[in-house]
């Protein structure tokens, strides 16, 4: 280290710049050559010119570092003799403002010392006071919420003594409405209104004594916590408060007592009110047994005259259905009727504005309307000395004789739920008029159950229903049925024990493979039966067999578990009644014989409009089994026309086939026929060219003898094609027609059912007098039918008839089967009479197309022999000649 440069200020301060060399940016000394002879370092290479003019030196460096250490030592004197000033004066101005301070405090201290003094007495004399005061006030105040309280319970009982007597009025105003009702509906209402009522009062008197409760244990602790709190709130000089000892145990002692006296006023409210409750209950349910007792006689007779009003009207309903149910297969039935007489002419006379069908479809369509006929008459039970127990056969037909094709066809065995096209059975017409039977049942106050039940099935409510089911029944005999029911039903008076719901009868279950079974929901009684008098069983006893599941049958069924339920209800009600007499004898009998007579005559009117509504159904049902067989009986011989068309029309195509086939090959012999023409000159006469006229003459020739040949085997092939079609038109004429009648003995018609009772006709006196002269019987007599109407024999169709040059004798005759049918309809007829007009049809077309190919025939080997005439001609010409 050494002094490297020494450095003055402009005040004359010198400084020393101590330095290392190689450090501080001070380069060190040059080097100079040794002594031991090493050469020294290279001289340095001048510089460029360029580089010379840019180059800064280390002098100019070193010039400007010295330059600024000078200035800056300069400044740092200065700036040393301003912060020293700066400094001076702020330690003299804190000296002045710590002095200003201490006069100020020395000041204010000088009169404290005299007004403290004089303020502490009357300050505590005044604290004195309103401590007393504020005790005082305190307890005023939790005596007065103490008295407030009283008098609110005073008032709450006041007021529950006036509820209480409000209540008993009211119970008393009710005795009235109670007397004249005519429903057990209005008087389990009233009884319902009773219970409602004794639960208003009691919810009113518990929810006021909740809210006194409420109230009462809301202030009790206000007082309580209150209390406590102006307790905590002495405090003492030592503790920050302004109370001494003995102010502290004074009052403390007085509040003691305030606590003490709210237990007490607790407690005695208490005691009042932990039998408020069930005092007021016991009020209130007192009034209304006593009330309750004094009509219990008008509520168990209402109640039977109700229960029996609902067994004649569940009757009634049950009754209504099964005629809902009657009513819907007739319309059903009706309804194909109309569509396959539609149908029939649809196919009789096609237009495009009718339904496209054809035959097969027709005759296909018929194993349905069959089935809705057989289950119509199933229902009904009309077949004459059929017991609809018992199958019937599919097919009862027999075969004699050669059997073509005995092919038999059956029936669909289902039997769909009669319901609306287009509907689900669920929505049958005949649940509407349950649903609105059942919807209200108005009732009168003065006639009593004769007019209770009678307006619960008014004849608007389900003739309009029934009449629009029913298009085919008199429009008297269905209003007749309806309103007789609806008005019978007020002539007795009785009763039942329980009420059963009405439910829909039938129900489609399935028994067996095929058949189906409707299931009648009889009201299901638990109790044991009861054994009466066997003058009242008309319908029979309730442990017989089911009738059956047709409709009178199903109505007996019901009339009897009806009668044996209202007869188990009467019974029960007349020995729990005992002695008494009857509240309302204007509609009750005295007695269980009275009432069981009311009910028998009351069924038994029921069934016998049943009885007159099943009489009309069959006289209906007879005339749509008339239009039935004179609709089946046209469309055999569409079946039959249409068969024959399609046979004659597939003998055209094969012919027309075979045509095309050998018109090619005669078109060829014509063309060899034209080229031999063509070949034949006058040049082939010389006696040189005689070995090519011979050559042409024997190309002719066999040409000739194939067209010939030709010829022969396409009139052949024609005439096998026209018989073998003959026996196949045999063979499916006789399968159709035989198909036909073993379907068509599944049939029903109007000579198997019943004639049910149909009025006398009433002719005029000239008639019976023109009866009476002639010897005939003045009364019309039975039914004659115009044909037959027992087992049918029907002779098939001959086989070998249709030969080709064959003649048939009656003895070698072979004919198809012969089918023997159950019965003879019309449609039978219908089908042998299309079937022998389509055979004859068949044989004339068939001897026509024969006739025309034995034409065609004789037409080309004539031709063919004036050619070969010509062509002899022309030949024996050319040879002529020469």
């Amino acid at each position: 280290m050494a002094v490297s440069e020494v450095l003055s200020t402009e005040k004359g301060t010198t400084f020393y710049v101590l330095t290392v060399a190689g450090k501080h940016g001070v380069q060190p000394e040059p080097v100079t050559p040794s002594e031991d002879g090493r050469p020294p370092s290279a001289p340095e290479k001048p510089k460029k010119n360029y580089i010379a003019s840019i180059d800064i030196s280390k002098t100019f460096i070193n010039d400007v570092k010295r330059q600024l250490r000078v200035n800056f030592l300069n400044h740092l004197e200065t700036w040393l003799d301003q912060a020293l000033t700066r400094s001076n004066s702020v330690v003299v101005a804190k000296c002045e403002e710590l002095n200003s301070e201490l006069d100020l405090r020395l000041h204010l201290h000088q009169p404290r010392s005299r007004r403290a003094e004089l303020d502490i007495h009357n300050v505590r004399a005044a604290e004195l006071m309103m401590h007393s005061e504020r005790v005082t006030r305190h307890s005023k105040g939790i005596q007065q919420s103490l008295t407030d309280l009283r008098t609110r319970f005073s008032a709450m009982s006041q007021e529950h003594n006036k509820l209480a007597s409000k209540f008993r009025v009211e119970i008393e105003a009710l005795e009235i409405v109670f007397i004249n009702a005519t429903k057990s509906s209005r008087l389990m209402a009233l009884q319902n209104e009773l219970s409602v009522k004794l639960e208003e009062f009691m919810s009113v008197i518990r929810t006021s004594l909740r809210q006194f409760r409420q109230h009462l244990d809301k202030n009790l602790q206000m007082l309580r916590e209150s209390n406590a709190r102006f307790i905590k709130s002495f405090k003492m000089f030592s503790d920050g408060g302004n109370f001494c000892p003995d102010e502290i145990e004074e009052y403390r002692k007085k509040l003691e007592k305030m606590s003490q006296k709210i237990d007490q006023v607790e407690g005695s409210i208490m005691s009042d009110l932990e039998g408020m409750e069930s005092k007021r209950l016991e009020q209130g349910t007192k009034v209304a047994s006593e009330f309750e007792d004094r009509f219990k006689s008008h509520m168990f007779d209402l109640t039977f005259m109700e229960k029996i009003a609902r067994w004649l009207t569940n009757t009634q309903v049950k009754i209504k259905a099964e005629v809902a149910e009657s009513n819907s297969q007739a319309q059903k039935l009706s309804q194909f009727l109309q569509r396959l007489e539609r149908r029939i002419d649809a196919c009789e006379n096609p237009n495009p504005d009718k339904e496209q069908i054809t035959s097969d479809e027709l005759y296909n369509s018929l194993p349905e309307v069959f089935e809705a006929v057989a289950e119509r008459t199933e229902y009904l039970n009309c077949v004459k000395g059929v017991a609809l127990s018992a199958p019937r056969p599919s097919s009862g037909s027999i075969l004699q004789g050669n059997p073509v094709a005995a092919a038999r066809v059956g029936f669909i065995s289902d039997v769909t739920p009669v319901s609306k096209a287009g509907k689900q059975p669920v929505e049958d017409p005949s649940l509407g008029v349950i649903k609105s039977i059942l919807k209200g049942q108005p009732s009168k106050s003065k006639s009593g159950l004769e007019f209770d039940y009678d307006e619960d099935l008014q004849p608007q409510q389900g003739a309009s229903n029934t009449q629009a089911t029913t298009p085919g029944l008199p429009p008297d005999s269905r209003e007749k049925l309806k309103s007789a029911m609806s008005q019978s039903s007020g002539k007795g008076s009785i009763s039942s024990d329980k009420s059963k719901p009405v439910s829909r009868r039938s129900q489609i279950i399935s028994v067996e493979p095929g058949q189906q079974k409707r299931l009648g929901s009889a009201a299901a009684r638990n109790q044991k039966p009861v054994k009466f008098d066997r003058k009242y069983l008309v319908f029979g006893d309730s442990n017989e067999e089911v009738d059956g599941e047709y409709f009178t049958g199903i109505v007996r069924k019901i009339l009897r578990d009806a009668l044996d339920g209202l007869l188990t209800t009467a019974d029960l009600f007349y020995k729990t009644k005992g002695n008494r007499s009857v509240t309302r004898p204007q509609a009750l009998q005295e007695n269980f014989d009275g009432c069981a007579d009311a009910v028998v005559q009351k069924l038994q009117s029921y069934f016998k409009q049943s009885l007159e509504y099943h009489n009309d159904c069959l006289q209906e049902f007879r005339k749509q089994l008339s239009d039935l067989e004179r609709l089946v009986s046209r469309v055999p011989d569409l079946v039959i026309n249409d068969v024959e068309k399609s046979q004659i029309n597939t003998v055209q195509v094969d012919r027309k086939n075979i045509d095309d086939k050998y018109s090619p090959l005669l078109l060829n012999l014509r063309q060899q026929q034209n080229e031999h023409q063509n070949s034949l000159r006058p040049t082939l006469g010389h006696p040189h060219q005689r070995d090519k006229l011979l050559a042409l003459c024997e190309k002719e020739n066999k040409r000739h003898e194939e067209y010939l040949e030709l010829v022969e085997k396409h009139s052949q092939e024609l005439q096998n094609c026209v018989v073998e079609h003959s026996e196949k038109f045999i063979e499916v004429l006789s399968r159709t027609a035989e198909n036909q009648l073993l379907q068509l003995d599944n049939q029903i018609v109007v000579d198997e059912i019943k004639k049910g009772r149909v009025a006398a006709s009433r002719y005029p006196t000239s008639e019976l007098l023109r009866r009476k002269a002639a010897g005939e019987n003045l009364e019309d007599g039975e039914e004659i039918a115009t044909f037959p109407r027992g087992r049918g024999t029907w002779i098939g169709l001959p086989i070998n008839e249709m030969k080709v040059k064959a003649k048939i004798s009656e003895d070698t005759q072979e004919l198809t089967a012969t089918v023997t049918t159950l019965k003879t309809t019309l449609a039978h007829q219908a089908v042998i009479m299309a079937r022998e007009q389509a055979f004859e049809n068949y044989k004339k077309e068939f001897y026509k197309s024969l006739q025309d190919i034995y034409q065609a025939k004789d037409l080309l080997i004539k031709a063919e022999e004036r050619w070969t005439d010509s062509w002899k001609r022309s030949v024996q010409k050319v040879e002529e000649l020469y």
